[in-house]
């Protein structure tokens, strides 16, 4: 392996102090190769993964249903892999040390833990920091899917589902809606199947949707044994969908138990930071830590919960404004909406107006390949900055065509792209297995299985998103057809006729108490971070703007949910920086800031 000593000592502490000691570590030896996993297998054995590797090399690794982060060492190199959509542990380095939480890295006496200015106004504007990227300077982080190798003192990282894997079989099936809807169902019960054997209990995550509701009801098919589930909602507010959930409880027989947010559960953002590492902040954050938590003061103790996470991404979302962009590009206006764009960042669009409203809503059509920025847009943050940094184009969209052939092709990029290697690996299963671990459950996500993702990846756009493209761009087109063509008939109408309303919080709900916010204000203004990367007046005026529309009744819900994310971020890098700047961590609530 080289005469890097360094990463030889901090590849055995590794194993020797965060995998060793916990459950669902396995070691494995077949001469002189060996084996390390640390996760959940459900459609293979280590001796099969091992024999496999010999005989076919990192290719056989594509087959894998799991969550898990896997070591391969061999005489001269060593392979990390994580599976396919990330919700197995994580793995970050440099060429000196390794580790499975970057909290490790502040310990480290020889590493010197500076922040990464791209990384946290990448963060501050989309909510997440796409890997390679960490916040912490010369350390990087490996993606789902991915497989590192480290040989002769040198990295290589290899995608096994890049785009050219992705997109050579999107939309390819010939089967029909009838064959293809029947072939779902044994699929997604194969993946329950998978997923529950030895089991005697199992959770669920129930929502008042189609994902948790199809999980509970194929359970129901298959297993007869007891079933615990667990719903979030929102107090005094319309959002919460506990009432749909309770429906699927009584139906299916469950044991249930339900949480109601208020806000005061923002207090614990710096036990979730320091669990996440990365700063991290996403509307269905809270929902997780609160389910996880309410999973674990339970006492049920299921042996296995099913989440619906990442089912929504793997079908294609935005079908509307994929069309509409797609249109106007065609219809040659799409230079008004980039003149928009443009004209967008002056103060006129900063207040809930149609200005605001309008740009909103162009913004999300032209920019339908990028992930959302519900935080900071780059001007906001170019003007903010007291470094004089000028944030680049995020190294995410380096992978994004020039150019499409026709819409299906249009579509399937952002399914892929976006959908599935942003969307569901960087932020949903990212924080749902995140926030498992942190209470640690068993949780794992059904619609995620290898099979499922292979099957769903080759179904033409009609059956992902049904309807022709002016429908689509009326807003008229059938989200996850397939999905819904196989669930209806068994679902209760309830949860079937009426739309679904988001697995995330309304994020005002953290700041609406008075005392409760101006406490986080007060953390805000006086930080290390802030007086480091920004100009003062600048945090103040972001600050004084929200506490004028606090109690405002009327604001159009994505302007508060804008405003309310940009300070919720603000707040997350303030913690961060106590944690991995400061090395402060003495602290579990932000009261301990103050």
């Amino acid at each position: 392996m080289g005469n890097n000593n360094h990463f030889k000592t901090s590849f055995s502490s590794l194993l020797n102090k965060d995998f060793s000691e916990l459950s669902n570590f396995i070691q494995l030896s077949n001469n002189d190769k060996h084996l390390f996993v640390w996760g959940k297998l459900f459609n293979t054995t280590p001796e099969s993964i091992l024999n496999d590797f010999i005989k076919s090399g990192y290719k056989s690794l594509k087959s894998i249903d799991g969550d898990f982060l896997m070591i391969l060492v061999q005489p001269d190199k060593l392979h990390f892999y994580r599976d396919r959509h990330g919700a197995g542990k994580q793995f970050f380095y440099n060429k000196h040390f390794c580790t499975s939480h970057l909290i490790n890295f502040t310990k480290i006496k020889d590493f010197k833990c500076e922040p990464n200015l791209e990384a946290l106004f990448t963060f501050l504007s989309i909510g997440y920091i796409p890997s390679p990227l960490t916040a912490l300077l010369n350390v990087q982080k490996l993606p789902g899917g991915c497989l590192l190798t480290y040989e002769d003192n040198t990295f290589s990282v290899s995608d096994l589902f890049d785009y050219k894997d992705f997109i050579d079989k999107a939309g390819t099936s010939k089967i029909t809606i009838e064959e293809a809807t029947t072939e779902y169902e044994r699929l997604h019960k194969k993946s329950i199947s998978n997923r529950i054997v030895n089991t005697d209990k199992v959770g669920l995550l129930l929502s008042g949707g189609y994902d948790s509701g199809g999980n509970i009801s194929a359970l129901r098919d298959i297993y007869d044994k007891k079933l615990v589930s667990y719903s979030i909602g929102f107090k005094d507010n319309p959002w919460t969908e506990l009432p749909l959930a309770k429906i699927l409880s009584q139906k299916y027989n469950s044991t249930h138990f339900e949480y109601e947010i208020d806000g005061s559960e923002i207090m614990d953002l710096p036990q979730i930071v320091k669990e996440m590492g990365d700063p991290f902040q996403e509307g269905g954050l809270m929902v997780n830590y609160t389910a996880m938590r309410l999973v674990k003061e339970s006492n049920e103790m299921p042996q296995m919960i099913l989440g619906g996470d990442g089912n929504d991404q793997h079908f294609g979302t935005s079908g509307k404004e994929l069309a509409l962009n797609w249109k106007f590009k065609k219809n040659g206006i799409s230079f008004l909406q980039k003149g928009l764009d443009f004209i967008g960042n002056g103060s006129a669009f900063e207040n809930d107006n149609i200005f605001f409203r309008a740009q909103f809503h162009n913004r999300k059509i032209l920019h339908i390949q990028q992930s959302d920025t519900f935080g900071f847009t780059k001007n906001q943050l170019n003007k903010m900055n007291s470094k004089g940094y000028k944030v680049p184009d995020y190294g995410y969209l380096k992978k994004n065509p020039k150019s499409y052939t026709d819409f299906d092709q249009f579509y399937f990029c952002r399914n892929y792209l976006i959908d599935i290697k942003q969307v569901v690996n960087e932020v949903i299963l990212y924080k749902a297995s995140k926030m498992s671990d942190m209470f640690s459950n068993n949780l794992t996500f059904p619609y995620m299985s290898t099979d499922l993702y292979q099957f769903l990846k080759e179904m033409p756009v009609n059956y992902k998103f049904n309807g022709t493209l002016d429908e689509l761009s009326k807003g008229k087109g059938k989200s996850k057809f397939l999905h819904k063509r196989y669930l209806k008939p068994k679902l209760p109408s309830e949860i079937t006729d009426r739309k679904k309303q988001g697995g995330f919080a309304p994020l005002p709900i953290f700041l609406k108490n008075e005392k409760q916010r101006k406490e986080i204000f007060y953390i805000i203004e006086k930080s290390d971070a802030v007086a480091a990367l920004f100009k003062k007046e600048k945090i103040v005026a972001i600050l004084n703007h929200y506490d004028k529309i606090a109690d405002t009744q009327g604001n159009w819900f994505w302007y508060r949910q804008v405003q309310a994310n940009q300070i919720i971020n603000l707040l997350t890098l303030v913690i961060w920086w106590e944690l991995f700047i400061n090395k402060k961590d003495n602290f579990n609530s932000i009261s301990d800031l103050a």
